[in-house]
């Protein structure tokens, strides 16, 4: 334990450390050089290139460690309100050269990937733009050439005294001469001076305005780009916040046409679904219409018994009502195709139905000698359903389980409430269903592995029509299996005690199937 707390101090003491050591380490700009020639300090805090300059910047890592003996590297990082790029470099210097007029935020860090240590990084924000550059370079020049009209020296050169190299003493006369000429020609000389002296600083003072006013002339129209320059960038902003509304908007027609072509191969699948499913049928009524014409052929070729003829009969019977019940479905299947299915709602206790469908299929089921258990919730109230449509659905349901039982099995009907809706169920120890057969027993046209035990037709849609049904009414369906030891199907029907809402429109003929 005292080994594992010691080790945790150490490292928390060099994290310290190397926290310490990252906090004093920064990366400085040591000068700037526009096409060779060094910036001013003063210039580096504004600054404003043209797309021709070449600029460089020259900078180091500044720190208090004087044990630094590790490589490191510099990671160079540049970006404009369009573009931005990261790069890893080991120079102290770095170049640029025809970039694109824009304003520039340069991010320069030092890093030692090996020590895991990152310096303050340093960040020079720059402007290019071809038109400002100009005008500061005109705002430079006017500046140095009034820097030297205040330089311009005060004293006033004057002209020194010169005599002739004679001797005063033996020249006393020729002194007195030469004094007065030197003061005439002194007056002279100093009216002329003064004279050159004034047209001279009257000129510097006219150009010194002249250029003055060009100065604020200047100031008055880099004012103006300014003021020009933030009006684009807001248009600019305009332009990209209508960009990105637009983009958007395209990315939700992408979206809408994605839908509809996946929406159209739907609709040309379920249109090949339906060419194919039509397809069977008419074959399935193609081969008893077939037996039928070739038994009454047989009727009428031959002498045949009163109980052969009965025979006959029978077989023709059975035929035709194949041919009846495929019709059916085929008129089922043509009103379940339609977008829009009608609901006829009617006040009445569900365990009715249920009792009309037993009775209907008792026959069937006692030619295979199949057990009909019913367990019913006496205890529903009446209330508001398709009287209809439920006995579709468990007609159906009833007839499956009955097909696909062995003779001497058993189908159990119940039925109860289950908060505001009621559920039947189908019960049938039969076949059963693999999970396979689960999965997409409720599609439209599925043969399911499991064959009718007494060989009757099987179209392979109840289960579909069942589905569409069900929904109709709001409700649900669902399957319960195993294979070879049977399956319970059952569905749910809402509880209404008055139409009202969407299934007041259905009542009027408008709820969508």
């Amino acid at each position: 334990m005292k080994r594992y707390v010691l080790f945790i101090l150490v490292y928390l003491f060099v994290a310290c450390l190397n926290y310490s050591f990252t906090q004093d380490r920064k990366v400085v700009l040591d000068f700037v050089k526009v096409n060779g020639k060094s910036l001013d300090s003063s210039e580096t805090e504004l600054m404003i290139f043209s797309r021709n300059d070449s600029i460089s910047f020259f900078y180091h890592l500044q720190t208090n460690d004087t044990s630094l003996r590790t490589p490191f590297l510099f990671r160079i990082s540049i970006k404009n309100s369009k573009d931005s790029s990261v790069y890893t470099i080991n120079a102290k210097n770095i170049n640029y050269k025809n970039l694109p007029e824009d304003q520039y935020l340069l991010t320069i860090q030092a890093f030692d990937p090996r020590n895991k240590w990152v310096a303050k990084p340093l960040q020079i924000e720059f402007f290019v733009n071809n038109k400002l550059s100009s005008i500061v370079k005109e705002i430079k020049d006017l500046r140095a050439k009034a820097s030297l009209f205040k330089n311009v020296p005060k004293e006033v050169t004057k002209k020194s005294k010169t005599f002739w190299g004679y001797d005063l003493v033996s020249m006393g006369i020729g002194f007195a001469v030469g004094l007065l000429l030197f003061f005439v020609l002194y007056l002279i000389l100093s009216k002329g001076f003064k004279r050159d002296k004034v047209e001279k600083s009257t000129t510097e003072k006219d150009k010194m305005s002249i250029d003055r006013i060009k100065y604020e002339q200047l100031i008055l129209e880099n004012s103006n780009l300014r003021a020009e320059i933030s009006a684009l960038r807001g248009q600019i902003d305009a332009l990209n916040s209508r960009a990105e509304e637009l983009r958007k908007q395209n990315i939700e027609l992408k979206e809408k046409v994605e839908k509809l072509s996946s929406s159209k191969e739907e609709l040309e699948e379920l249109q090949k679904q339906k060419d194919e499913l039509f397809a069977v049928i008419i074959h399935d009524i193609k081969n008893p219409a077939a037996l039928i014409k070739n038994l009454v052929e047989l009727l009428r070729s031959y002498d045949l018994t009163a109980t052969e003829q009965q025979e006959i009969i029978d077989d023709i019977l059975v035929t035709s009502n194949r041919i009846v019940a495929l019709s059916q479905e085929v008129s089922r299947i043509l009103a379940l195709e339609s977008s829009l299915m009608s609901l006829n709602l009617e006040t009445g206790n569900i365990n009715d139905v249920i009792r009309e469908v037993v009775k209907a299929n008792s026959p069937n089921a006692k030619n295979k000698s199949i057990n009909v258990f019913v367990d019913l919730d006496e205890k529903l109230e009446e209330f508001l359903f398709d009287h209809y449509k439920v006995y579709e659905v468990l007609d159906n349901l009833m007839s499956n389980a009955i097909k696909f039982t062995q003779k001497g099995g058993e189908v159990r009907v119940v039925s109860k409430r289950q908060d505001d809706k009621v559920v039947i169920e189908v019960t049938d120890n039969g076949l059963g269903l693999s999970d396979e057969d689960i999965n997409r027993a409720f599609q439209r046209g599925a043969r399911l592995s499991a064959k009718p035990t007494g060989d009757e037709p099987s179209s392979g849609l109840g289960l579909w029509i069942v589905k569409r049904l069900v929904e109709a009414m709001k409700g649900k369906v669902w399957v319960r299996s195993k294979l070879g030891k049977g399956s319970t199907f059952a569905f749910s029907v809402p509880i209404l005690k008055e139409v009202s809402g969407s299934l007041k429109e259905t009542n009027e003929l408008k709820v969508e199937a």
